[in-house]
């Protein structure tokens, strides 16, 4: 049995189509678009109003297709040419976030240094930073506290200890290529 690469919506009821491939390897929900041009009459109406992509169970048939069938991907050309275009409608984006700036400030003193303010000694170190790849779309600073109480004759000294991270997100471009390879490759296993 063959397990054809389908362009498919919803059923009328709004479930996945019962002739969708069913092994574990397949897929199926992957790159959606509006099954509808903008400014025109609707082609499909909710809940079918979405198209997606997978595999289905069993050759098309010649003499008609079931509700919910779209279309048929025969090539890894026209799979790449499908994503690219989905992608594109979509603004496909690669967001990765990546720790660009570390720093620590430790403050150390007695029980009392705290209390007065005085006597208390505090270290910090430079900020180390760290690059990515891509277009900075944001930068996120958290910061966190840890605390550490020492008890030594009777005596409390304490440390606390800052630490603030940058968190830069940054944008890339998404591979089609890539996507298509990956899609292709499930495909082929699954057909094999």
């Amino acid at each position: 049995m063959a397990y054809p690469l389908i362009k498919y919506t919803l059923t009328i009821h709004g479930k996945q189509p019962e002739w969708l491939c069913t092994d574990s390897r397949a897929f199926k929900g992957q790159h959606s678009v509006s099954a509808n041009k903008a400014g025109k009459l609707p082609r499909f109406g909710a809940p079918q109003d979405t198209i997606y992509l997978g595999m289905g169970c069993g050759d098309v048939d010649s003499d008609g297709t079931p509700d919910g069938y779209v279309g048929s991907i025969a090539s890894k050309a026209d799979l790449q040419t499908y994503i690219t275009t989905v992608g594109t409608t979509n603004d496909y984006k690669v967001l990765t976030d990546t720790v660009t700036g570390v720093q620590t400030s430790i403050t150390t003193g007695t029980d009392d240094a705290w209390f007065t303010g005085v006597g208390l000694s505090t270290t910090t170190t430079d900020k180390v930073t760290f690059s990515g790849t891509g277009n900075v779309v944001e930068v996120k600073t958290a910061t966190s506290t840890s605390r550490t109480i020492v008890t030594t004759d009777g005596a409390e000294s304490r440390t606390d200890t800052i630490t603030t991270t940058d968190t830069t997100t940054f944008e890339t471009a998404y591979d089609y290529a890539a996507e298509a390879t990956r899609l292709w490759d499930i495909y082929e296993a699954v057909n094999s």
